[in-house]
């Protein structure tokens, strides 16, 4: 039941992120050029990773890895991810890659 939920609210949290960035990108660049809110984000990753720990198998351990990743990244490195982020591709892009990562984590779910 509790991984069912997590599940839940961490594919909530990507898609709503992903939709955000697609109608939203000028303010979503505008509050992701900010080094703190990067790094307040890259906190709350961490903070999603936690459970992860409890859990076992492929599903969880690629859960934890790439939220962990991602998390110290945006943690440590601010100003790496505001940087990449923003003359790689488009927030608008970012945000599909949002959404597909919503898709895979509810479609892969176990």
């Amino acid at each position: 039941m509790w991984r069912t939920i997590y599940v839940s609210i961490l594919a909530s949290a990507l898609l709503v992120s992903g939709l955000w960035h697609i109608a939203m990108p000028s303010l979503t660049d505008y509050w992701m050029k900010n080094a703190r809110i990067v790094r307040a984000v890259g906190i709350l990753l961490l903070v999603l990773a936690i459970p992860c720990l409890a859990w076992r198998g492929w599903y969880f351990r690629t859960l934890l890895l790439a939220l962990t990743v991602s998390g110290i990244w945006r943690l440590c490195f601010p100003q790496n991810s505001i940087r990449l982020q923003r003359t790689i591709y488009p927030r608008r892009i970012h945000g599909l890659l949002l959404i597909g990562g919503a898709i895979f984590v509810w479609v892969l779910r176990r």
